[in-house]
């Protein structure tokens, strides 16, 4: 397996939220997904093993076609349109691995 490099466009956003745009291979999350689909990532805690870089997971279980509701709006309408989830949860880890 490779590593794989890629620019991210940021912006910030209004209610201490940021806009992350970035272009990847599409067959980055894997094959035969929809054209345009919302799909949730959370930023892991960092522990031991990752130090103090961020880690963030993409939960594949929950891929959205947005295909049809989306169509035509493109990214610039998706990115001010939409109001996207975001949550921050504590992890209370027991085993003390977290730093």
């Amino acid at each position: 397996m490779k590593n794989e490099y890629f620019n991210m466009i940021c912006q910030k956003a209004p209610g201490g939220k940021m806009i992350m745009m970035a272009v990847v291979p599409d067959d980055l999350l894997g094959k035969g997904l929809p054209s345009i689909f919302e799909v949730q990532a959370i930023r892991l805690v960092p522990t031991i093993y990752t130090g103090t870089y961020p880690t963030i997971k993409i939960n594949m279980e929950t891929i959205k076609d947005r295909t049809e509701d989306l169509k035509g709006t493109g990214i610039d309408g998706i990115a001010t349109g939409e109001n996207w989830y975001n949550v921050s949860k504590e992890d209370n880890n027991i085993y003390g691995i977290n730093i």
